[in-house]
């Protein structure tokens, strides 16, 4: 969801995926405010499928990745903390959180990579442009 506020006006975006809850949120606010629905980003534009490689990812910043997304800390909302990782992984809250940034950052350059080497770099982002008010 974004929010941008123009004097006045508020502009708020939300994405949502599910026909069903689309329809839904507009006929909740469609009376209150001007709702539209508008065409999702061309996702063809985006690769399907990338070859990522993960070897930079150290064993134990591996080994804290799979505890946490297994005991839901990625989900939302988490299903756990890093103080309950710590413990899990005997290892004090910091060093797990410094971990986890650590393999997050890793992966996410090696998919940005993985992005611009296939040429999909170029993605939409759904956002549109304001109308110019003067």
């Amino acid at each position: 969801m974004r929010n941008d506020t123009d004097g006045n006006r508020i502009r708020v975006t939300v994405t949502v995926t599910e026909d069903d809850s689309i329809e839904q949120l507009v006929d909740c606010v469609e009376d209150v405010v001007d709702a539209r629905i508008v065409d999702a980003p061309d996702s063809s534009r985006r690769p399907t499928t990338l070859r990522i490689d993960v070897r930079d990812v150290t064993p134990k910043q591996w080994e804290a990745l799979e505890v946490a997304f297994e005991q839901g800390y990625f989900d939302c909302p988490r299903e756990t903390d890093l103080e309950t990782l710590a413990a899990r992984l005997s290892i004090s809250k910091s060093a797990v959180s410094q971990r986890l940034r650590a393999a997050e950052s890793t992966l996410l350059r090696a998919i940005v990579e993985a992005t611009r080497a296939s040429g999909s770099h170029d993605v939409d982002t759904g956002v549109e442009p304001e109308p110019e008010t003067r």
